[in-house]
Order: C-alpha cells, then sequence, then structure tokens
C-alpha cells in the first residue's frame, strides 16, 4: 500500500527544505547591500522554473515518481542511467548539508567534538526517521515548523528591539550596476535553493488529494522564498557590507543583542534553527536518495537505508575541511553540476513528456476515424 501525506504536511516540509539553513548566511554575498535583490530575482526565477516545468512534470503522470518517469519515457537503459544520475545527485546534495553541519557545529558549539561523531549523529538521526517511513517523516515537519518559526520571529523582533536594524544599510540600491546583481543571482542562487525543487518529483505522487499538490507547493514556495529575502534583508541592515565576512552572520548578528542587561548571548536559539534547518535539508534528500535506489534496483527501503547512508558519511569524509568544501561549491556545483539535474534534465524530460503525448492523442485520434468506404 503507497503511503500517502497530506497537502499541510507537503506544505511544511516544502518550507522547511527551502528555508533549511540558507536564511542564517548571506546569499548572494558578491552584490553586496543589493545581495536581497539577487535573491528576490533568484527566487521568481525559481518560481518560473516550479510553474512551467517541474510541476507540469507530475501533473501529466501523476502517479508515478521520477524513477519511475525516467524509466518510461527514456527507456529502460538510459532510464536506468539517468535514475542512477539522480540518486548520485541527492547523495551529494546531503554529503554538502552533513558537512557543513559537522564543520559548523565544530566550529561554533563543540570545538573538542570529533567531526566524525557529529556527521554520524545526524545520520543516524536521519536514517531513524527515514525507517519509520514518509508519513511520519512528514508529519514530524508539520509538528516542528511552527516552533521553528517561533524563534525566528521572536529573534527578528530582538534585533528591532535592541536598535540593531539600520535600513539605511540597504541603500544605495544599484550602487554598482544592474550586472553584479544578476550575476549574483544566475544561476548561484537559483541553484540553491531555489532550484532544488526537483526533488519532489519524488514526493508528490504520495499526496492524498492529489490535486492540492500545486497549491499546497507553491504557496509555500512563495512564503518561504520571501522569508529568505527577509533574513538576507535583516543580516544587511544589522551587519552592513560587512556581513560576508561572516561564517554565519546571522549568528553574528543576534549575538550582538543586549536588551535591559540580561536579555543577550542568542547562540543557542540559532543553533536550533541551524540544526533544524540542516536536519531536514539533508534528511529530504536522504529519503529521496532511499526511495530513488529502492524504486530503481526494486527493492524495500530499508534495505538501502544503511548503504545510502554510508555513502553520504564516505562523501562528505572526502572534503578536507569546510573551506574546500565551500568553494567546490561555488566554483564547480552551482555554476555547472547542480543546473544540470535542476534544469537542464527536468526541460528535457518534460519535452519528451510533451512529444510522446502529442504522438500517443494523434495515433488515438487516427484509431477513432470512421472506415472509408469507396
Amino acid at each position: 500500500m503507497q503511503e500517502k501525506i497530506s497537502a499541510g504536511q507537503l506544505a511544511s516540509i516544502v518550507i522547511l527544505f527551502q528555508i533549511g539553513s540558507s536564511s542564517l548566511f548571506l546569499l548572494a554575498s558578491e552584490a553586496k547591500h543589493d545581495a536581497w535583490i539577487s535573491v528576490a530575482i533568484a527566487m521568481i526565477l525559481g518560481m518560473g522554473m516550479l510553474i512551467f516545468v517541474t510541476m507540469p512534470i507530475q501533473n501529466r503522470a501523476p502517479h508515478l515518481d521520477l524513477m519511475e518517469m525516467l524509466n518510461r519515457y527514456f527507456g529502460k537503459y538510459l532510464g536506468f542511467t539517468l535514475g542512477l544520475a539522480y540518486i548520485v545527485y541527492f547523495i551529494y546534495k546531503s554529503v554538502r548539508n552533513v558537512r557543513e553541519f559537522g564543520d559548523l557545529v565544530i566550529l561554533y558549539l563543540l570545538p573538542g567534538t570529533p567531526l566524525d561523531i557529529v556527521m554520524i549523529v545526524l545520520l543516524v538521526v536521519g536514517a531513524y526517521a527515514i525507517i519509520q517511513g514518509i508519513e511520519v517523516f512528514f508529519r514530524v515537519g508539520q509538528l516542528v515548523l511552527p516552533w521553528l518559526l517561533l524563534i525566528y520571529i521572536v529573534l527578528f523582533g530582538l534585533l528591532f528591539v535592541s536598535g540593531l536594524v539600520d535600513l539605511k544599510r540597504l541603500l544605495p540600491v544599484f550602487e554598482h550596476g544592474w550586472t553584479p546583481v544578476w550575476n549574483a543571482a544566475v544561476p548561484e542562487v537559483i541553484s540553491f535553493p531555489f532550484g532544488e525543487m526537483v526533488v519532489f518529483l519524488i514526493f508528490w505522487k504520495h499526496v492524498a488529494q492529489f490535486g492540492d499538490f500545486k497549491k499546497f507547493t507553491l504557496i509555500p514556495y512563495i512564503f518561504s522564498g520571501l522569508f529568505i529575502v527577509l533574513t538576507n534583508m535583516l543580516i544587511l541592515a544589522v551587519l552592513g557590507d560587512l556581513s560576508g565576512a561572516y561564517v554565519i552572520p546571522f549568528m553574528f548578528g543576534t549575538s550582538l543583542i543586549q536588551i535591559g542587561g540580561f536579555l543577550e548571548r542568542m547562540d543557542p536559539f540559532v543553533s536550533l534553527l541551524l540544526f533544524g534547518g540542516v536536519f531536514f535539508k539533508q534528511a529530504t534528500y536522504y529519503l529521496a536518495a532511499v526511495l530513488a535506489a529502492a524504486q530503481l534496483f526494486r527493492t524495500k527501503r530499508h534495505v538501502v537505508v544503511v548503504p545510502v547512508g554510508a555513502a553520504i558519511y564516505v562523501g562528505a569524509k572526502m572534503f578536507k575541511s569546510y573551506m574546500e568544501q565551500i568553494q567546490f561549491g561555488f566554483e564547480h556545483n552551482l555554476k555547472y553540476h547542480f543546473p544540470i539535474f535542476q534544469i537542464v534534465l527536468p526541460i528535457l524530460l518534460l519535452l519528451v513528456m510533451l512529444v510522446t503525448h502529442a504522438f500517443k492523442r494523434k495515433r488515438d485520434d487516427r484509431g477513432l476515424e470512421p472506415p472509408q468506404h469507396e
């Protein structure tokens, strides 16, 4: 029996997945105090991809996931190859999140803890959630989301009350012209985080009320996109152009909060946001890789949970340092690798689907034509 998720649970995971830890960092930092504009542009372009490519793919094959679509429309061998490539992509995206979380925890919270322990704990928690099933994982997301949003709202309020927010730091707009703003948005910020919605081609078929999947994906996408734009604006309004000099600028900005001589040190709350955001991000990719592998190799989900988790762990260990994985990500992944899976292949899949359906409709129409009599 196929597991089902509610529209509300889908919306919650979309928000948690999109926000992840990206709201804690300054995206498009190359655009300096215009970075929030770059993020807004990338959000709009990503929304166009979602509306005109990703969701139409699912709409044309409502009962199939990505692996099944690739097999049906590209054939047995090419479909298998592309499916395997997507599994590697999902694993690698989880690798990036696991390694980033491990490095940041050691850097800011537990400097004496071995990196291996931090990453293994995160993966074990993720594996446990995945073994419980899709329904449980999505239900947990629905329960956790309000608390994480509440922490964000409280921290936003404290930044304003403490007088740290100066909106003049966002000016002048387009000081260096349009080009730096556009270059910062495309393709980097589209690749992360807005182009990552392709992963939901694994999950959408499980929505109980399938007709609701568009609305309960698009509205949360817009909400989370605007939320990320807002957090980028707040980071810039608090720290100005120096925001890009900090590894986690949101954490540094909240560390400046001092109200009444007793309300300060907000780091533990930002740590909760970091853990919650990264956990759901990496676990979503981990779950997608497990479901895809189980589908591709025609086996049970629990059989591939450990091998996929081991692959994520080994991949996370391959980077020598935090800076190496960040540099590799910006120089190669965001510009060249991720767009293949987020843009090129989805567009190609949609075109093949359109052509296939057009030929089928034409063939069916011919079959309905009445016989010609002399």
